[in-house]
């Protein structure tokens, strides 16, 4: 019964908040037009103050565990081509979205705060975290330039968007924010205590808004009508993903946080940006949308699975 109570504790807040953000939509409180700003003060404001001094404040050579990263890398590519493969007769259009359903996870606006709650906040941690979403977050956005453009091929001269996933990665704040941090840590400069006492209270209010701007962007007609395949995504995004990178940092040796902080960030739902991402890149935008929304739901069981079987 402990036990059982340690999963509630760590899992519940995160989705009560998330069910809040749902609920103040409902009420008016969190129209369209509110949740965009809120999204964009998080991704472009909080999460990078808090990523940043979570990176600059951490021991680098304690928090750079290169083996975790490449796994999270190699277990990232196997899931999108698995996917890619399993959905060779869907058309271009949702073949792509099927894709990134399948592998990009929302590392900050969900994988954080579950990680926070089962492991606390500190600063190795966080570290870690930090370390990782930097590494790792580059590499969804390659990936789903690449999932959702290589299906359109051929179709009016379509190619591979190179260059608009070297924008995405550079356009990114996250991970400049992760970037900078690192290079703070490892020249060892210090944080000034005003600056530091800022971004931490600048980073505090990231974890709880990204929870209420996940809730005001769920729409569970648009999982109706697409149920089966999001449940198929929610598999392999949920469960094949997450279990190929622990049994491969198993069998590389790893264990602590080298294993916890990786899976639990990845098992994380997919990516309210992916739903973004289709929309521009000619992609199935309501099957985006089902997809966001069925692996958040479901993701509430898997994570507490997860929980059980890593802490």
């Amino acid at each position: 019964m402990s036990e059982l109570s340690q999963i509630v504790n760590i899992v519940l807040p995160v989705f009560l908040v998330i069910g809040l953000g749902y609920a103040l939509k409902r009420r008016g409180f969190l129209d369209e037009a509110v949740n965009s700003v809120l999204s964009r003060l998080v991704f472009y404001l909080a999460a990078p103050a808090l990523l940043f001094r979570a990176a600059a404040l951490t021991d680098l050579e304690e928090a750079l565990e290169l083996r975790s990263a490449g796994v999270v890398i190699a277990a990232s590519v196997a899931a999108a081509l698995f996917t890619y493969l399993a959905a060779a007769r869907s058309s271009p259009d949702r073949r792509g979205v099927l894709v990134q359903g399948a592998y990009r996870g929302n590392l900050v606006f969900v994988g954080l705060p579950v990680l926070t709650n089962a492991l606390g906040s500190g600063r190795e941690v966080m570290g870690s975290a930090s370390v990782l979403i930097g590494i790792i977050t580059p590499v969804y956005n390659f990936l789903a330039v690449v999932a959702l453009t290589l299906p359109h091929r051929g179709e009016d001269g379509a190619s591979v968007a190179w260059k608009r996933a070297g924008l995405d990665i550079l356009r990114n704040p996250l991970i400049w924010s992760c970037v900078l941090g690192l290079i703070f840590s490892a020249l060892e400069l210090p944080l000034p205590g005003v600056a530091d006492k800022s971004l931490e209270l600048v980073g505090d209010i990231a974890m709880p808004l990204a929870l209420l701007v996940v809730g005001a962007s769920l729409d569970f007609n648009r999982l109706r009508a697409e149920l089966i395949p999001s449940l198929a995504v929610s598999a392999v995004k949920l469960l094949l993903y997450p279990g190929l990178a622990f049994v491969l940092l198993k069998l590389w040796g790893l264990s602590g946080l080298a294993i916890q902080v990786p899976v639990l960030l990845i098992a994380s739902p997919t990516a309210v940006v992916s739903h973004i991402m289709a929309r521009e890149m000619k992609g199935d935008e309501q099957l985006a949308a089902a997809i966001v929304i069925g692996t958040t739901l479901v993701s509430l069981f898997t994570i507490s699975l997860w929980i059980v079987v890593l802490i």
